[in-house]
């Protein structure tokens, strides 16, 4: 049985040059019985799943076809709302949450981790990635209601720690991406005023998408906030071919009636150019909103469109994309809610909800659907 979009004749073949075989194009849906899931794929053509269990730390290693190769918990605690996962170099992962960060090996032994905290709290990370120079880079907050940002060598030491934001409450990062240049580029949500008032008292629901584009050791080469009087929240940012960047999140025009975000909240859309100028801005109601759910993701296509992740209200898990070659095209999987979604190298997607379902596509959102035995 499949689930499919709309449908498109597939261009992949053109990605080939001749005599090259195609890539086999695998699609499942699996349910890892855990929450808040962030997924991607791994070298071999497998998948890295964290997650977490009795309270701890937990990868699981997915060969291409879904099935389990290992699983391990480790010595990190799993408290909040979000953690992500990525390959290192050396075949390794690293998982980044509220409580530190931990880095695995290969074979999913963990090999070292870094709990530091910062303002006597959780180091609040929400967002890591390994930088092509070898080092490591985590963000998060808030930490003394700012932004953190965090430099780690390739074993875990702490090389710089810095913040960022204003004098009012709730400055976060929430996800980090390296430029084509080799610098930093970081997204999440800064807090602002309330008509007179300098800083909001409600301050989760003022705020405006936050990118700052930062040096290997945290420097500012520029920083942009785009949104209006009321809520715009960045969740996720990805890198574009062209230089510019995509970022995902939430607004809510509540008109100071914070109450009515329910029926008002929607899924945000920006796109910048590499010196950060909003380019394009798209937002589409039905957005399932609750206050510091993390729903977001994003990711690029093969066609040169965007795909992300939410959670809708009436129709759980959301699953989006479009573009100029991209035929227009929304699932509503099981999963509840939209936690991760990246694209593959067969040019379909692996997506991770926040109910544990992952799912592997293809290009076109189709895939089989998990059938109990």
């Amino acid at each position: 049985m499949m689930m499919t979009g709309c449908g498109k004749e597939s261009q992949n073949d053109d990605a080939y040059q001749e005599g090259e075989t195609p890539e086999e194009m695998v699609t499942f849906e699996k349910d890892i019985e855990n929450t808040k899931t962030a997924v991607r794929q791994t070298k071999d053509g497998g998948y890295i799943v964290a997650g977490g269990q009795g309270g701890q730390a937990w990868l699981k290693k997915l060969d291409r076809y879904g099935d389990e190769e290992w699983q391990n918990t480790y010595t990190l605690g799993d408290f909040g709302y979000t953690r992500s996962v990525v390959q290192t170099s050396d075949g390794g992962y690293l998982y980044s949450s509220y409580e530190g960060i931990v880095k695995a090996d290969s074979n999913g032994i963990e090999e070292w981790k870094n709990k530091s905290k910062t303002v006597g709290a959780y180091p609040y990370y929400e967002d890591a990635i390994e930088h092509s120079s070898g080092n490591i880079y985590a963000v998060g907050g808030p930490s003394g209601g700012q932004g953190h940002f965090v430099k780690f060598s390739s074993t875990g030491e702490v090389l710089k720690r810095k913040f960022y934001g204003s004098k009012c409450e709730d400055d976060i990062f929430r996800s980090i991406t390296e430029s084509q240049d080799g610098m930093l580029v970081v997204a999440g949500e800064k807090a602002h005023g309330n008509q007179s008032f300098d800083c909001a008292f409600n301050f989760m629901y003022y705020k405006d998408f936050w990118i700052l584009k930062l040096k290997k050791n945290g420097g500012v080469i520029w920083e942009k906030a785009y949104g209006g009087p009321y809520m715009e929240k960045a969740d996720d940012i990805v890198a574009l071919d062209d230089g510019g960047y995509a970022l995902v999140g939430d607004k809510c025009d509540h008109g100071y009636d914070i109450g009515t975000c329910g029926s008002k909240a929607k899924v945000l859309y920006m796109r910048l150019n590499g010196d950060g100028d909003l380019v394009e801005e798209q937002s589409w109601s039905g957005l399932n909103f609750q206050e510091r759910i993390p729903w977001f993701s994003i990711t690029t296509t093969a066609f040169g469109g965007i795909a992300w992740t939410a959670e809708h209200k009436r129709k759980g898990t959301w699953v989006h994309k479009w573009g100029p070659n991209e035929e227009t095209v929304s699932i509503f999987p099981d999963g509840y809610g939209g936690f991760d979604i990246n694209r593959t190298t067969d040019d379909g997607f692996i997506i991770g909800t926040w109910g544990g379902i992952v799912i592997k596509t293809d290009s076109e959102f189709v895939y089989d659907l998990e059938v109990d035995e």
